[in-house]
């Protein structure tokens, strides 16, 4: 390809081509005078000078450029990834695609659409949501899509994407406030609403009741203990689903993530919740008369994942978090979990970050989706709720009466591995193979030793000798309970692989 000659000067480029043109001037038939290729020469000299020198400052100015460019990526090389979230939406051909996926209306469309949403960040998900709710808008509804939060880490992620990300100003935002909070907590709603002046906040609380005060002398201050169910419908679910029933709303978005565990170590994007379970019927297309929609956009997100946006992005979150605390609820079942979840790594940030929730209560489900509550409306209902059956051949189980003896006395074993468990939990049914398979391996392959179950769905951990001497704050939880020389129980913190298992159990 030709060189472009230069716009500014093409006659005379360089000092290489004012050389060359020297010998030309001097033995011009034009120049017949010492006086004449003196002035030429000035002239040329000159212009050629002058030529470099812009040249020089030219190439300074684009080293200076170039300079500033890597020192800034250097020190900031999260701002690249910051970029990230404003331009993912510029792929039309994606949103186009989404926004001709419409809700399902039976199971099957909804697995298939939850196969297209877990592949996608969740900046596309709340997109697809909010095109989805307001096509489909059945209910006739102003708001068909809102958030419900409690303003906990994933919450102030979910709360960017919507309103610094995808502008969702419309989208009002539902938290609830128990009466029991933290002062911290309440502190953090102030900071929030003076931040995101833009924001639709609605703020719940028990039905008829303003102040702690107030509840306490209706209810009594032990309630959250000595009936916790009866205390999460009055504090959170009742005045959750009266406010959803006045919008009619169609979806509402959660901030539960798999990497969280226990029961929701295996929720989907989407999930659909009736409101009763007498009307679940596998072979009926979704009825939003029955129910409504669940959205859970950071379903697939770790606990790391989510910090990195918080710190990537400058979020304001709840102080607590700097204290140590990884899950913020009430001020009664809320305290430091059992390990330092703010470290990084999948094992401290991921499995106990909800472990400083419901203590002494060995329960880490705040009960807005927990199955308990469908047991208890069913039988209000004078219907059977079964439960899942997780078969386990060679495994002891125990309840509330025979549970001090077995574990104590070891039913003549050298070794116990102990499991608690709930048939209801979607970690549980995943493992229960893995159980089932260890305990028909221990008990062919290693004499005296067995495994105990004990179901915490309804039931909390008897006392031995007046401690609590097991605690679970996700499930399955297992502990190795050995004999000799003397009682001793030890807490499995490693994964729950059948080799791991073996192997730990063996030494």
């Amino acid at each position: 390809m030709a060189r472009r000659p230069s716009r500014l000067n093409p006659s005379t480029s360089s000092s290489i081509d004012f050389a060359e043109n020297i010998p030309n001037l001097v033995h011009s038939p034009s120049r017949s005078s010492n006086l004449s290729v003196v002035l030429a020469l000035q002239r040329w000299y000159r212009r050629s000078v002058s030529h470099i020198k812009f040249k020089l400052l030219l190439i300074c100015f684009l080293v200076v450029c170039v300079t500033v460019l890597v020192v800034t990526q250097v020190r900031n090389p999260e701002e690249n990834e910051k970029q990230t979230n404003n331009i993912l939406l510029d792929n039309t051909e994606l949103l186009d695609a989404l926004y001709e996926l419409p809700l399902p209306t039976t199971k099957l469309e909804l697995d298939e659409v939850n196969d297209e949403l877990k592949e996608l960040h969740p900046l596309y998900i709340l997109q697809w949501a909010y095109h989805a709710t307001h096509e489909q808008n059945e209910l006739v509804s102003k708001h068909p899509l809102v958030q419900v939060t409690s303003f906990g880490l994933t919450g102030i992620v979910i709360l960017d994407l919507m309103l610094s990300q995808l502008y969702l100003i419309d989208v009002p935002i539902i938290t609830m406030d128990t009466l029991h909070l933290f002062p911290e907590s309440y502190n953090f709603y102030e900071t929030i609403i003076s931040e995101r002046k833009d924001m639709n906040l609605i703020i719940t609380k028990p039905l008829d009741i303003n102040t702690q005060t107030d509840f306490q002398a209706k209810y009594g201050s032990s309630l959250w203990k000595t009936d916790r169910k009866k205390f999460t419908q009055l504090t959170k679910i009742d005045p959750l689903n009266k406010q959803l029933d006045e919008m009619n709303v169609q979806m509402w978005i959660s901030g539960r993530r798999q990497s969280q565990g226990g029961e929701r170590s295996h929720i989907p994007v989407l999930e659909f919740e009736y409101f009763s379970e007498k009307d679940i019927d596998e072979n009926d297309d979704f009825d939003l008369r029955l129910g409504r929609w669940k959205l859970n956009p950071l379903a697939y997100w770790s606990y790391d994942q989510v910090w990195k946006y918080i710190k990537t992005n400058k979020l304001s979150y709840n102080t607590l978090y700097d204290k140590g605390y990884t899950s913020i609820g009430d001020t009664m079942t809320t305290t430091l979990p059992r390990f330092n979840a703010t470290t990084s790594g999948a094992q401290n940030g991921d499995d106990y970050e909800r472990s400083g929730r419901f203590v002494g209560m060995n329960k880490t489900e705040c009960g807005l989706h927990s199955v308990r509550l469908k047991r208890q409306q069913a039988q209000a209902d004078g219907e059977d709720f079964t439960a899942p059956t997780l078969v386990c051949d060679k495994c002891i189980d125990t309840n509330t009466e025979n549970f001090v003896k077995v574990i104590t006395t070891g039913e003549n074993q050298d070794e116990v591995l102990l499991e608690f468990y709930s048939p209801y939990c979607g970690g549980c049914q995943a493992f229960a193979p893995t159980l089932n398979k260890i305990a028909n391996h221990l008990s062919t392959n290693i004499p005296n030793r067995k495994v105990v179950r004990f179901d915490i769905t309804e039931d909390d951990i008897p006392q031995i000798d007046g401690k609590d001497v097991f605690k679970v704050e996700t499930t399955p939880t297992l502990y190795r309970v050995r004999y000799s020389p003397s009682f001793q129980v030890e807490f499995y913190t490693g994964d729950h692989g059948f080799d791991s298992i073996i192997n730990w159990f063996r030494k």
